[in-house]
C-alpha cells in the first residue's frame, strides 16, 4: 500500500469514527485536545516571619524597640508584597495610634538593630495606621523589614493592644492567601517610687513596696538595663548600692534613674518594675560617692 493510500485509508476510517458517533474515536479526540491546550500555572503564596519579636512591654526603661520581620515568596513565580495592620477587636486602639512606626527595608535580619539609622524613604505611621509595606519580590526570595517602634507619651499609663500584620502577595490577577503575624503591645502603671537612704555619700540604700508579692520574691537593682548591687528578697527589702557597684559603661557622674524589677526563676528581670528613683554619682574627698536624688 501506497503511503498516499495509507493516509487516505486512515482520514476515512476517522471520519466513519466520528460521523457513527463511536465513542472510541471520541475519547482520542477528547484526550489529544486536552494533552495539547493544558498548560501549567505557577504556585503563588508568601509566609512572614519575626512579628513575635515586636511584642513588647513598653515603660520608662523600654521606649524603643527595633525588630526585623521578614517576607518569603514562597511560590514559583514573582510578585507584589503588600501589608495591612490593624488592632484587633478588645485592644487599646489610643495605644496603638501613641506607637509611632518607622519601617525600611534592610539587606538582613542582622542589618537591623538598635542603632540602624532609619532610611531615607522609610514607611512611616503608627500600628493603628500603618502605611502598606510594598516590595516586590522574586520566586523564593525574602524581603526584609526593619520595624522601629516608639512610644509616645500620649501612651495610656496601663493598656493593652493586639495588632494583627497581614500579607499578601499578588501577580496580575492571581492573589496569594493572606497570612496573618500577631504581637502585642502594652504599658504598665507608672511604678512607684523607691524609698531611698543615703549613708554619707559611701552608698545608699534603696527600698521597695512589696505589693503583697511573697517574701520570697527576688529583686534586683538596674540602671540602663545593667543590674548593680546584690539581688535581695522582701526579707531583706531593700538593695544596697556603692559607688564601685556601677560600672563605668553604665554612668560614672551625674543622675541616673534606678529601677528595682521582681526577678524570675533564672534572676531574670521580668517587666514588674516594683519601684523607681534617681540617685547621683560625684566626687567626694577625691573619690566616687553617691547620694539620693538629683
Amino acid at each position: 500500500m501506497t503511503t498516499r493510500l495509507r493516509l487516505l485509508v486512515t482520514v476515512l476510517l476517522v471520519a466513519a469514527f466520528v460521523g457513527g458517533g463511536s465513542s472510541a474515536a471520541w475519547a482520542l479526540w477528547t484526550a489529544s485536545a486536552s494533552t495539547t491546550t493544558s498548560v501549567a500555572v505557577g504556585r503563588i503564596a508568601v509566609t512572614v516571619g519575626g512579628t513575635d519579636a515586636l511584642t513588647t512591654a513598653f515603660s520608662s526603661t523600654t521606649t524603643t524597640t527595633t525588630t526585623p520581620v521578614t517576607v518569603t515568596n514562597t511560590g514559583t513565580i514573582a510578585g507584589t508584597v503588600s501589608t495591612t495592620a490593624s488592632v484587633l477587636a478588645g485592644g487599646s486602639t489610643t495605644l496603638a495610634r501613641a506607637v509611632d512606626v518607622r519601617a525600611w527595608q534592610v539587606a538582613s535580619t542582622g542589618a537591623c538593630t538598635s542603632s540602624t539609622a532609619v532610611a531615607s524613604g522609610a514607611v512611616v505611621g503608627t500600628w493603628a495606621s500603618l502605611p502598606s509595606l510594598t516590595s516586590k519580590t522574586s520566586a523564593g526570595g525574602s524581603t526584609v523589614w526593619c520595624i522601629r517602634s516608639t512610644a509616645g507619651t500620649a501612651a495610656p499609663a496601663a493598656a493593652r493592644a493586639d495588632v494583627a500584620l497581614d500579607v499578601t502577595l499578588t501577580n496580575a490577577s492571581w492573589t496569594a492567601n493572606a497570612v496573618r503575624g500577631t504581637f502585642s503591645l502594652t504599658t504598665a502603671a507608672a511604678a512607684p517610687a523607691l524609698v531611698c537612704t543615703d549613708h554619707g555619700g559611701n552608698y545608699v540604700d534603696v527600698a521597695w513596696d512589696a505589693a503583697g508579692r511573697s517574701m520570697d520574691t527576688w529583686y534586683g537593682a538596674f540602671v540602663h538595663g545593667v543590674q548593680i548591687g546584690d539581688r535581695q528578697q522582701s526579707y531583706f527589702g531593700r538593695v544596697t548600692i556603692a559607688p564601685s557597684q556601677i560600672p563605668s559603661s553604665v554612668a560614672t557622674s551625674g543622675t541616673v534613674t534606678v529601677d528595682v524589677f521582681v526577678l524570675d526563676s533564672a534572676g531574670k528581670p521580668t517587666t514588674t518594675d516594683a519601684g523607681t528613683g534617681t540617685i547621683t554619682l560625684f566626687t567626694q574627698n577625691n573619690g566616687p560617692a553617691v547620694r539620693c536624688g538629683s
